[in-house]
């Protein structure tokens, strides 16, 4: 597996001072001139982990506990005249109301999580261990957009073995359509009818060809300019999803006002069309940020949810966490990397103050110096930041979580999201 690291969203530019303009792609790669974001956002030295990609990619969880009792009050009706003889026997005394429950049902917080073409191996053991577990969506990723508004399986996503594995264990398996690494797609399927009805009836073909339990998008090149195009398409869609009494999701980049930095991404427009809005709150810090920083921190994702739920009722929200993290060197010429928690170990293990957690930002991080003598800054996911970002889904009433990516976590992670959502 090559060792590259690639970064799908960025925050809005309010969030942090950012030398990238606001109309670059949001996928940056260093070896490649990207249409908004640096294409591959670090090389990775060879002892690293897998590939890692920092961000991606209804009905159910989130609702309020229902209080209250449904039993109504027993009331008798009285005799319409008095006895003529006092009773031999005490009357009947009818039996006190039923009183309220004193538990509340319980609400069901629904976890999904993308899963990349490239982490198969740690990914599979994953699905294995937590499916129906504290995992209830599987999102494949996935199938590709095409110029002409088909689609294309990316590897392994159409495995019969995989697809069983998954729905034995009752999870939701709702693959991925995306464009990420198509910068021109999607403005061309934009710009031409024909194109988007084909697009349309690709995800009808393939929902009725694998069964699927529904769709998501993560189309991640809309533009002011094609905007309402976009949200039309996804209403068109949403319809051919439905007839077919399956799940519509769409997934967009996390922001915290309808600014001119994501302008393609009409929250409201979408939201009446979705079952399920994944925020890809992540981002915040990475490759474009010189100085070390939280990846996801508490305080920016609750001002995008803030904004989030103006536009949409709270329980169609899914709130996206990252499963990675950045190191960054302590000069201005090393490369940031990205990390798993895997392959943060050896570096934590050079650490002399060892593994530090900010509470108030959510997030864990250390510090460590290299062989070369260069000191480096980690930000990254343990266990704690997890529950602290699962804690945000009960705070909102929202769906559930997201997660990007599956495949190198902890297995504590799982550990911390079953003990806030799935106690």
């Amino acid at each position: 597996m090559r060792n590259i690291a690639l970064l799908r969203v960025l925050p809005d530019p309010v969030a942090v001072a950012s030398p990238w303009s606001t109309s670059e792609s949001r996928w940056r790669r260093s070896s490649g001139v990207g249409h908004r974001t640096l294409r591959l956002a670090a090389l990775v030295a060879s002892a690293l982990a897998p590939l890692v990609v920092a961000g991606c990619g209804g009905s159910g969880g989130g609702r309020a506990p229902f209080t209250g009792s449904t039993a109504a009050p027993i009331t008798t009706t009285p005799p319409t005249t008095p006895p003529t003889t006092p009773p031999t026997t005490p009357p009947t005394t009818p039996p006190p109301p039923t009183p309220p429950p004193t538990t509340t049902p319980a609400v069901t917080w629904r976890v999904s999580g993308w899963l990349p073409y490239w982490a198969y191996t740690g990914g599979d053991r994953m699905l294995d261990a937590n499916v129906g577990n504290g995992l209830d969506e599987v999102n494949l990723f996935g199938y590709r957009l095409k110029s002409d508004g088909s689609i294309a399986a990316t590897t392994g996503a159409e495995s019969a073995v995989r697809h069983a594995a998954i729905r034995s264990k009752g999870g939701e398996l709702i693959p991925t359509i995306l464009d990420v690494d198509d910068a021109a797609a999607m403005s061309a399927v934009l710009g031409s009818a024909a194109a988007r009805q084909r697009f349309v009836v690709a995800v009808g073909e393939v929902l009725d060809r694998f069964g699927y339990d529904g769709v998501d998008i993560d189309f991640e090149h809309v533009t002011a300019t094609t905007r309402d195009t976009f949200s039309q398409l996804m209403a068109d869609m949403a319809v051919a999803v439905r007839a077919r009494g399956k799940v519509v999701s769409i997934t967009v980049p996390g922001k915290r006002a309808d600014r001119s930095n994501w302008p393609g991404y009409d929250y409201a427009a979408l939201g009446r069309v979705a079952d399920r809005v994944k925020l890809m709150t992540y981002g915040y810090s990475g490759p474009w940020t010189r100085t070390p920083g939280p990846i996801a921190p508490l305080s920016w994702i609750r001002q995008v949810m803030d904004y989030a739920v103006t536009t949409m009722p709270a329980n169609k929200l899914v709130i996206g966490i990252p499963f990675y993290g950045y190191d960054w060197p302590n000069n201005t010429t090393g490369t940031i990397n990205s990390v798993t928690w895997s392959s943060a170990q050896a570096r934590l293990a050079r650490s002399a103050t060892g593994l530090q957690f900010d509470a108030a930002k959510g997030e864990a991080h250390f510090t460590y110096t290299d062989t070369a003598g260069v000191g480096h800054t980690v930000w990254l996911q343990d266990a704690r930041s997890i529950a602290a970002k699962a804690q945000l889904v009960k705070d909102y009433g929202a769906h559930g979580l997201a997660i990007w990516a599956l495949g190198n976590e902890d297995p504590a992670f799982w550990d911390a999201i079953r003990a806030v959502l799935k106690p």
